[in-house]
């Protein structure tokens, strides 16, 4: 009798009353967060996106995707006023670094998020996958 009191009580619980683990909750949309080196560059290509460039203000200046701006997590506290006025909350925002090993990018993504920025994904195969690909760049 145990059982099925047990069973009727689970069965009734609706899925909104089960606690989502934080850690898991944030897993989850930053692998939903991911884009491919084909929706970036289709992003690109549209002009669909603010490309924003995660590595340091140096290596920046060296050679970074056409068009993109520099937000380094080193500098993104100097950095972020000037972007915020410059970019809109609303727009998309293609954050990359070097490639998938480097957290950058997801480290900015999660910044911009928290300053209100809700369309923001991670190009994970960065500038390295860009250029192989043979894509624009500005040295």
């Amino acid at each position: 009798m145990a059982v099925i009191g047990t069973f009727a009580l689970l069965s009734s619980m609706s899925i909104a009353a089960v606690p989502i683990v934080p850690s898991l909750a944030l897993a989850a949309q930053e692998e939903s967060d991911k884009i491919t080196l084909t929706e970036a560059k289709t992003l690109f290509d549209g002009r669909k996106a603010c490309f924003v460039d995660a590595r340091s203000e140096y290596v920046f200046y060296s050679s970074h995707i056409k068009g993109a701006r520099s937000l380094s997590t080193s500098r993104f506290d100097e950095q972020f006023p000037e972007f915020r006025q410059q970019v809109p909350a609303e727009t998309f925002i293609v954050v990359y670094c070097i490639n998938e090993k480097c957290g950058k990018a997801r480290h900015v993504a999660l910044l911009l998020r928290k300053n209100g920025y809700r369309n923001v994904r991670v190009f994970t195969g960065g500038i390295d996958e860009w250029i192989k690909a043979g894509y624009p760049l500005e040295t």
